[in-house]
């Protein structure tokens, strides 16, 4: 699907794994205004799922992606969705915050979709194909990296999946 070619290493800052803390996110919506991750008061944490609008695993896995948000939003632990070219129409024109809020809105995201402003949050997270989920776990200093990984395990839209491994992590919290 979608590789991201340049290296974490031209970043100063560490990539983050799973036992670490993540202090925020706050990015531009398709909505237009900044989401952060700290405003949500009443959650028990996130999935954030980092997703593009032409990468053909990100199509197929858009209907489960509304249904993670779906179920767990109810159970404390929402979707928010992150588009790493979000910021660059000129280079990413067909995966870009115009692409975005067209995408929001012909499949009725009931979740945010933030534009990642400079990779940051996809450097941050080691993000190198779409779509990646990340479970975060709400703690009072940040948000505990709990998974980040494969939805779950059939690319298939058409084939039910045998292990879905988000909500086995989201579960385990709950």
């Amino acid at each position: 699907c979608l590789f991201l070619c340049l290296s974490s290493t031209m970043f100063a800052q560490k990539a983050l794994k799973v036992g670490d803390i993540l202090p925020n996110i706050a990015l531009l919506s398709t909505k237009g205004s900044v989401y952060s991750l700290n405003d949500q008061k009443a959650v028990k944490g996130f999935i954030v799922v980092f997703m593009t609008p032409t990468c053909d695993h990100c199509i197929a896995y858009e209907s489960r992606v509304m249904a993670l948000d779906k179920k767990y939003k109810v159970k404390g632990f929402p979707v928010v969705a992150i588009g790493p070219y979000g910021d660059d129409p000129i280079k990413y024109p067909l995966d870009a915050m115009p692409a975005m809020k067209k995408l929001a809105t012909a499949k009725g995201f009931t979740f945010p979709y933030l534009s990642d402003d400079g990779f940051k949050y996809t450097w941050l997270l080691d993000i190198k194909t779409t779509p990646t989920a990340v479970v975060l776990q709400k703690k009072p200093n940040g948000y505990l990296i709990k998974y980040i990984g494969n939805i779950d395990n059939e690319l298939n839209p058409k084939k039910v999946p045998t292990n879905k491994f988000v909500e086995q992590q989201v579960n385990k919290i709950l």
